[in-house]
């Protein structure tokens, strides 16, 4: 935003204002909102039309963004209008007639059909959507990088038509994942957890063949993936969920993994079984029984824990158990009050950034990420859409 002169442009911004909400249509949780009010902020002289979505088709709170021009109007100290159309004659009339430093929110783009398309740029270009919309604009930017891993029509559609940028938060987002990924730091130390084992398998891939990262510390679903690869008995249960969630086609590739980097790759010594609701700690090498996996164990947290303090940087994403359950939260609580210790602490997924809220951790971290499946989709080093269509853009302006 900085390389261009934005005093009284006309700029369409896509933000991401995606929030859970509760039956009645009231916001529970503005944190998305809040993320934006940066590049809001800079945008005060300029007429804005922002564009959002909230869920998806079929979801109970798919609905409209009335509540989150409310919330917004609230947080920026500044009216923020609702218009319920997108790109019909009472938008359209709506954004001729803003006057500087007015901002209005448009109708959930997810409303219009062809915005949940996966097209190219230039096919979304072809939309109604960025034909009504685009030249009632002088500049797009794409602030929402919890959705660029996405190639919809708001995203994509208006960089083949109109100057566009990254707003402050895509910027501030990608900046913070690329101290992660780039590894110029010793050491950095990867915690990966959760039931998303794919995703995990994906970044510890991409980091360990860039030289990202000097140590990944695998727990949840990942590590007992590792532990199956590595020849471990994990206990029927537990096999069972692994091909119940269908990751035992990520067992050889965990193997050929640990075979590749046998230093980098840590895996739990001792886990916590549930019994009954009860934790019972044991060692790996004692997991032969038919109870699942709750947590990682005692010892495995002092472990991870140290390495995490001891690191220049850490990128945490996915519990380490059943973070939800008093008795299975300890591993995550613990991976995270170490990890806010290190020099620079990163955090994404959904989860863990609502195990963090709830330690009140927040301001401990050096940065928590809003992306969400676009934070993880970025560290396994596949490109995201939004992003890439940004990067054409400029491209084609260097070379003109």
């Amino acid at each position: 935003m900085e390389d261009v002169k934005l005093d009284n442009k006309r700029v369409l911004v896509r933000v991401d204002f995606n929030s859970p909400m509760d039956p009645s249509g009231n916001i529970l949780d503005d944190k998305r909102i809040k993320s934006h009010l940066d590049t809001l902020r800079a945008l005060e002289d300029c007429r804005v039309v922002l564009m959002a979505h909230q869920s998806r088709a079929g979801k109970k709170d798919y609905t409209t963004m009335e509540a989150h021009a409310r919330s917004a109007t609230r947080l920026l100290r500044r009216d923020v209008a609702y218009i319920d159309d997108i790109f019909g004659s009472h938008a359209r009339e709506a954004i001729r007639s803003l006057m500087p430093g007015e901002v209005l929110l448009l109708e959930n783009t997810r409303f219009y059909a062809e915005e949940n398309m996966n097209r190219t740029p230039a096919d979304h270009a072809k939309s109604h959507m960025v034909k009504r919309l685009a030249p009632l604009f002088d500049l797009f930017i794409n602030d929402a990088f919890a959705v660029s891993h996405r190639s919809h029509c708001s995203v994509v559609g208006f960089t083949e038509v109109l100057p566009s940028i990254a707003g402050l938060l895509m910027d501030k987002e990608i900046t913070a994942l690329d101290k992660g990924l780039k590894g110029d730091e010793h050491p950095t130390i990867y915690s990966l957890g959760g039931t998303k084992a794919d995703d995990s398998i994906k970044v510890i891939e991409n980091v360990l063949r860039r030289g990202g990262a000097d140590k990944i510390l695998t727990s949840g679903v990942v590590a007992t993936v590792f532990l199956m690869a590595a020849g471990i008995n994990v206990g029927e249960a537990n096999r069972k969920f692994v091909e119940d969630q269908e990751y035992l086609e990520q067992i050889p590739v965990a193997a050929k993994l640990l075979a590749e980097y046998p230093d980098k790759i840590a895996m739990p010594v001792d886990v916590a079984l549930n019994k009954n609701g009860e934790r019972i700690d044991v060692a790996v090498s004692a997991l032969s029984n038919d109870l699942p996996i709750a947590d990682i164990g005692l010892e495995t947290i002092v472990d991870y824990s140290k390495e995490l303090k001891d690191a220049r940087v850490t990128v945490m994403n996915g519990p380490a158990g059943i973070f939800e359950q008093e008795k299975f939260k300890l591993g995550t609580s613990e991976l995270l009050k170490a990890s806010a210790e290190s020099d620079y602490s990163i955090a994404g997924g959904g989860h863990s950034v609502a195990a963090i809220e709830q330690l009140g951790l927040e301001s401990k971290f050096s940065h928590v990420s809003m992306g969400g499946g676009a934070s993880i989709t970025y560290l396994s080093g596949e490109p995201l859409p939004g992003i890439e269509a940004l990067k054409k853009y400029a491209l084609k302006v260097r070379k003109a």
